[in-house]
């Protein structure tokens, strides 16, 4: 008893089962190309920290110049900025302008 074959019993694959071993032989070279992209994927970022976010600033664009603000006064979460012509007043917890007067000439 022998495992050899002999010649005229050699399995000869037909067109479309060379097309499909092509396509599978494609499938694999992406499978490893994107196994690769994911390695340098996460050496990458473990690599190149994130900046750290700018720090979080009450922006409510007032328009108040600073050569015009006379005094500000803070009271728990509730500031008043007098300015030369008006008094506002904010809620620094809710980011939101509680009062904004016109002061009188």
């Amino acid at each position: 008893m022998s495992n050899d074959t002999p010649p005229e019993e050699t399995f000869v694959p037909s067109a479309t089962q060379k097309r499909l071993l092509r396509v599978v032989y494609g499938m694999g070279l992406i499978l490893v190309l994107l196994f690769l992209a994911l390695i340098g994927g996460i050496i990458w970022k473990a690599t190149h920290k994130a900046p750290p976010p700018p720090p979080e600033t009450l922006s409510l664009g007032l328009g108040l110049k600073a050569a015009d603000v006379k005094a500000v006064a803070v009271d728990g979460g509730t500031v008043a900025i007098t300015t030369t012509n008006e008094l506002v007043v904010i809620d620094a917890n809710r980011r939101k302008v509680l009062l904004r007067e016109p002061l009188a000439p």
